[in-house]
């Protein structure tokens, strides 16, 4: 197998699924979604995740057929939660999000529309990229209030009021976003605890509460 096209600083930008948000909504069934900084990594730590990623592949060739099968529909996000682990702990990239004045612009803009045109379940601000769980709501049509919209919504909010703090222009955040469906209660308790911890996981609190830019809805868990 080749894994070429899967490490390199470009098609990183773009291997979390696209700015065109899942393929397939629900009203019921929230959706996990993660976007960040417009940065590149430092190359030191491109390399870290390619290693990750070609010791994956190394492995992938030596197991049975169905259990490379598996392997492969977890791929996507074993990947994504690799490239989370190093963007949260990699020094010389940019850390401004989790400050105070800008949390709290990032707060306002996923508690907006909260109960109109989605339910906020839980989001997680880290300094670099977020982390927001939301169930869509449904619109008289019957169809649901658009997701990619609402993102679109959030980052064009933030960057103006982002960049109006920080004293500067151009573009805020990485065009592209990672999205995933969850399907059951068991994934939701995944997700949730994988969003609550990731502070911690970072080393920057020991207990999830302790940090400002979390949030989950009371009586989601």
């Amino acid at each position: 197998m080749n894994s070429r096209n899967y490490i390199s600083q470009e098609n990183m930008k773009t291997r979390f699924k696209s700015r065109n948000l899942p393929h397939r909504f629900h009203h019921e069934k929230p959706v996990f979604i993660t976007y960040r900084l417009n940065f590149n990594l430092p190359e030191m730590e491109m390399d870290k995740y390619r290693q990750l990623i070609k010791d994956w592949y190394h492995e992938l060739r030596d197991l049975p057929k169905d259990e490379r099968a598996l392997r492969l529909q977890d791929k996507d996000k074993r990947f994504f939660d690799w490239f989370d682990q190093i963007i949260g702990l990699a020094p010389d990239i940019p850390q401004i999000l989790h400050q105070d004045g800008i949390c709290e612009i990032i707060q306002e803009s996923f508690h907006h529309f909260d109960g109109l045109r989605y339910t906020l379940l839980c989001y997680c601000i880290m300094p670099n990229h977020v982390h927001v769980l939301i169930a869509p709501n449904a619109q008289d049509d019957g169809t649901i209030f658009s997701v990619s919209r609402i993102v679109y919504t959030w980052k064009t909010y933030t960057a103006k009021a982002i960049n109006k703090v920080l004293g500067r222009r151009g573009s805020l955040w990485q065009k592209e976003c990672y999205d995933s469906l969850v399907d059951d209660k068991e994934g939701l308790a995944k997700v949730i605890g994988y969003i609550v911890n990731n502070p911690v996981n970072a080393n920057l609190v020991k207990d999830w509460r302790d940090w400002k830019g979390t949030y989950l809805k009371d009586g989601v868990m």
